[in-house]
C-alpha cells in the first residue's frame, strides 16, 4: 500500500524474497499471499485492507493434493494428511483450478473448483412446462405440484417469527435475527434443490424439454398476506438450479414469456381474465374446460416452448423451366 503497486508482477518482484525470508515459507504460498493481496485491491486502491486472522486462503495443485480419503496440504509445520468428507466423490476426475479453505463456526471447509463435462442437448419435441406460484412453489403441466403442507407452515412460521424479531428491535433481536436467516437460506437451497432435482428426472426419463417462465422484468400482484411469501421465495435459485442440472443431463431448457399464460385456456386457447374463478381454479369461458390454475399455466408453458423450439422454416426456390424450340418445357440448371 505504501509503494502503490498493485500489478502482481511487479509486487511479487518488490516483497518476495523479504516475505519468504522473514516468514520462512515455501515458495509457492509466498506466491498465493501475493496473490491474495493483488486480488483485494482490484475494487478499491484506495482503502488499506486489513485480514482476518482466519480469512480464507487460496490453494492450488503445487500445496495441496487430494488422495482416496485424505487430502495432503501444506501448513506452516510441513504437510499434513488430513481426512475429509466429500460432497460428491464422482466429482474427483473433473478437478480443475484451485480451492479455497475456509473456516465456519470452528470447522474447515475445502471449496474445490470443478469443471464437469455437460452431455450434448438432445433433440425433443415436447416440453415439461413449470409455473412457479404462490400456493405451490413449483408445478408442472403433467400435474405435479412441489410444495405441500411441510413448506408452506415453515414459510408461514418463518414469517410471522421474522416479524416478531424485527418489532421487537433489540440487540438480541438482531443477533437471532441474523442467525434464524442463514438457517432460512439454507432451507430454501436445500428445497430448490429437492424440486429441480425431481423436475429433471421426470424430464429425462419421459426424453422431454423443461419450459421455464422467464421471470426477468416481470412484477408479480399478490395479495399482502401472501407477499412475504411469494417475494422472499428464492424463485431465480430454483430456475437456476434447473438449468445446470439440465445442462449436465443434456436436457434442453427454454424460458417463455408468462405473459397471459394464467388467462389462457391450454386447450381451446380462448383467453379471458373472466377464466380465473379463483386463485386455484381455472374454467374456460368459451369450452368449459376445468383445471387447477397452475397446471393450466404450465401446459401453456410447454405449449410455447414447444412452439418457440421449432425448427425455422426453409425456403425452397421452385425450379424454373426454359422453353425449348420444340415447344417443350425443361427445368433450368
Amino acid at each position: 500500500m505504501q509503494n502503490k503497486v498493485f500489478n502482481q508482477y511487479k509486487l511479487h518482484h518488490l516483497v518476495y524474497y523479504k516475505i519468504k525470508d522473514k516468514f520462512k515459507l515455501t515458495a509457492q504460498i509466498v506466491v498465493r499471499l501475493i496473490s491474495k493481496v493483488v486480488n483485494s485491491y482490484k475494487l478499491d486502491k484506495k482503502t488499506e485492507r486489513r485480514f482476518k486472522l482466519l480469512g480464507g486462503i487460496t490453494y492450488d495443485s503445487r500445496i495441496l493434493a487430494y488422495r482416496n480419503d485424505f487430502v495432503s496440504i501444506w501448513s506452516c509445520d510441513g504437510r499434513l494428511k488430513i481426512p475429509f468428507v466429500c460432497h460428491n466423490s464422482k466429482y474427483f476426475p473433473y478437478i480443475r483450478g484451485e480451492a479455497d479453505l475456509v473456516t465456519k463456526k470452528g470447522k474447515f471447509y475445502l471449496f474445490q473448483t470443478v469443471e464437469v463435462p455437460e452431455e450434448s442437448v438432445k433433440d425433443v419435441e415436447e416440453f415439461i412446462g413449470v409455473d412457479f406460484g404462490i400456493i405451490n412453489l413449483a408445478v408442472t403441466s403433467d400435474g405435479n405440484s412441489f410444495s405441500g403442507e411441510k413448506i408452506n407452515r415453515v414459510r408461514i412460521k418463518t414469517t410471522k417469527f421474522k416479524a416478531k424479531l424485527q418489532r421487537c428491535g433489540s440487540k438480541s433481536a438482531k443477533y437471532h435475527l441474523k442467525k434464524f436467516s442463514g438457517k432460512e437460506r439454507r432451507f430454501k437451497q436445500i428445497t430448490n434443490h429437492e424440486i429441480s432435482k425431481q423436475i429433471v428426472s421426470m424430464a429425462l426419463k419421459t426424453r422431454r424439454g423443461i419450459a421455464l417462465e422467464d421471470l426477468r422484468g416481470f412484477k408479480p400482484t399478490v395479495r399482502k398476506a401472501q407477499r412475504e411469501m411469494f417475494g422472499k421465495w428464492a424463485f431465480r435459485e430454483l430456475g437456476d438450479f434447473i438449468k445446470y442440472k439440465s445442462a449436465l443431463a443434456g436436457i434442453p431448457v427454454i424460458a417463455v414469456n408468462p405473459k397471459h399464460t394464467s388467462q389462457t385456456c391450454s386447450s381451446c386457447g380462448f383467453v379471458s381474465k373472466s377464466n380465473r374463478k379463483s386463485q386455484s381454479l381455472f374454467s374456460c369461458m368459451s369450452c368449459g374446460e376445468t383445471l387447477i390454475a397452475d397446471e393450466n399455466a404450465a401446459r401453456n408453458i410447454g405449449q410455447l416452448a414447444a412452439v418457440v423450439n421449432q425448427p425455422p422454416l426453409i425456403s425452397v426456390r421452385a425450379p424454373y423451366f426454359n422453353r425449348s424450340s420444340s415447344g417443350t418445357e425443361s427445368p433450368g440448371l
